[in-house]
Parts: structure tokens; sequence; C-alpha cells
């Protein structure tokens, strides 16, 4: 999203620059290439004494106006601090709801610099009476931008059969899809347990994982314990994971209610008019209606999600219902152009 932002406000109104504190990543490469201003090296080790003067000296070179900080504490910490008789306004975007483990968002270096913040932006309602109710930010202080896609991207894609046919896969096999950091929260045991489920009622149904981390080994042991190592496919990391979406007949996302907010994958896929499957966590039931865009079944039940995939999986005219009303909702109400102008308009006092 900040990507997004970079390269699309209005650069007849507004002169973009990133810093990083560290160094500037793939993303940070990538808003380079589009002719932004993107410095870095502002922490040049954990506890850096000098990096609180490198990024005021940055700001002030930069004539800032306004400071817009993600939620990690060193850039919140040393963004206000720098900010300071320096920077008229400051801005910081929270993308979580509490972290894995059960620990709040916000540590106390970050909840007490928000003292100097002028707008805390959440990505949706429920995350934001979280953040009023358990982390103690000022309510009228909190802003709901929702993150966006560009629905443009979607005609550019390969067809199924080719995305299928790139990694692999049977064209004549119904194909269940989930793509999500290999990370705790995303609970991917619940999905190979209901994949095992499903297997059984269902035949010639192929699971696809599209995610990189650690735990791979973990989960490839899971799915040879349940006996369905044949019929999950993992893929690993991918750059092209929402193209990958387009082979999938169901998505799926089954995150324990911690961390997850509003995600982007089941806007792809909606946007694709995929039908979903997800767990009723964050912000997900302001984007899948349902029984009308997808199917939201409770945190950890592995009978209601196999329920929910054997149901779609055996419908196809249901399947293609809810995929055309899940493409009309992100076409309505999740499209990058509405986050821009809804971060312009909080720009502009509106």
């Amino acid at each position: 999203m900040i990507r997004e932002f970079a390269l699309r406000l209005d650069r007849r109104k507004y002169q973009v620059s990133v810093v990083c504190l560290n160094e500037r990543g793939q993303i940070g490469k990538e808003i380079s290439s589009h002719g932004i201003p993107v410095m870095n090296g502002i922490m040049r080790s954990r506890f850096d004494p000098l990096s609180l003067i490198r990024l005021r000296r940055t700001l002030r070179t930069l004539a800032t106006d306004l400071l817009f900080c993600l939620e990690h504490r060193d850039a919140v910490a040393l963004g206000t601090l720098a900010s300071l008789k320096l920077v008229g306004r400051v801005f910081v975007a929270v993308h979580s709801t509490r972290l894995w483990g059960g620990q709040k968002s916000l540590g106390l270096t970050t909840r007490w610099s928000l003292r100097f913040v002028e707008r805390v932006l959440a990505v949706g309602e429920n995350q934001a009476s979280y953040l009023a109710r358990e982390e103690g930010v000022a309510r009228d202080k909190i802003a709901v931008i929702p993150n966006g896609i560009d629905l443009s991207e979607i005609e550019r894609m390969p067809s199924p059969t080719e995305v299928r046919s790139l990694i692999g896969l049977d064209p004549s096999k119904l194909v269940v899809g989930i793509v999500a950091a290999l990370r705790p929260e995303k609970n991917h045991e619940l999905f190979l347990e209901a994949a095992s489920v499903v297997a059984k009622e269902i035949k010639d149904v192929h699971f696809v994982i599209v995610g990189g981390g650690q735990r791979k080994p973990q989960l490839e042991s899971l799915a040879v314990k349940l006996g369905i190592r044949d019929s999950v496919h993992f893929t690993g990391q991918r750059e092209d994971g929402r193209v990958l979406v387009r082979a999938f007949d169901v998505a799926v996302l089954c995150s324990h209610p911690v961390v997850e907010t509003l995600p982007i994958f089941l806007m792809e896929a909606m946007a694709l008019g995929k039908p979903v499957v997800s767990t009723r966590v964050g912000d997900v039931p302001s984007l899948v209606e349902d029984g009308a865009t997808g199917l939201l079944v409770p945190p950890g039940s592995c009978e209601a999600l196999s329920v929910a995939m054997i149901r779609l999986l055996g419908d196809k005219e249901l399947r293609a219902e809810m995929g055309r009303r899940g493409h009309e909702k992100v076409a309505r109400e999740f499209t990058l152009e509405r986050s821009v102008q809804l971060l312009e308009s909080l720009v502009e006092g509106h």
C-alpha cells in the first residue's frame, strides 16, 4: 500500500519521497524505479545514537510538510521525535490487530509517541474500535482507509488454464488455494486438516499453498501424516502470487483471530471472481458478505471450514454467483483509487 500511495498520489499537488531506516528492499527499489526519491541508511545499527539526527536532517532537506510512518516502533518513535518543531503533521498507519502470542499491536514506545501524531490510520472499523478500546488511541485521532487493489491488473493476467499449466496443475481438477506467508497466525494447519476432510468427499481436488516461510517442512510433514501429500502443491514464495489465484476455484483464508485485519489476498480473489471461504476475523466481514460474496466460518473450526469448502466445490453455479458478487463488491468499495482518494481527502483536512 505504501508503494501504491507513493505512486498514485496526485503529482500536481504532492511531492513524495520515501525514507527507509535500513535498506531500501524490493519495494523501495520498485518505488525508486518510477522516479520517486528513496533514501535509506538512517539507522546503521540497532542502537544508533545518530539515527535521530540523520532523520531530522533528511526531513529538513526534503522540506517535509507531512510525515507518513508505518507502525514499526523505530519508525514511529524516530519519526515523531525527528518531526518536533520541524514537520507540521504526522500520520501513522497501523495494519494489525494484536500480534501473534496475544501481545498488543502497539508497544509502550509507540503508544507514547502517538501523542505527537495527528492521525492514526486503520484499515477497517473493527480495527479502529480495537485501537481505541485496547490500545488507548483517542478515537477522534483514528481514520479508516481500507486497503485497495488495482482492478486493471486483472485484464493483463493470463487465463486460468495458462496459470495452471505454469505451476503444473491438472486443468481437469478442482483447485482450492490459499495465498499467505507460512506464519503461525495464518493457520495453514487448519487448511490442511480441512483439505483432508474435503479429499474424502470430493475426488480430484488439488490444494495449493502459495507462500514462503520456515514452516514449510512442518506443513509438508502434516500433509503426509494426513494422507494428502500428493494432492497438496506448495509453491513456495512467489512474486506472482496474485496471478496464481487465477488457477483457484475456491480461495480460502483461515487465520486465527489475531493479527489479521483486512487481507489483500481476499480482495484479489474476489476481484478475480473467485468465491472465498474465510474465518470471521478482523475486518474480513466488511469485505466478505456471508452467503453473498463468500462464506464465513468460526476461527479454528475444521468442521465448518471443510463443510464450506465442500459446499462451494459441489456447486458450480453458486461459485459463479458468489464470484460475480465478490467482484462487484471490490469494484465498488475496495479499489486503490478509492484508497488514494480517502488519503488525499484526509491530507487536505476534509
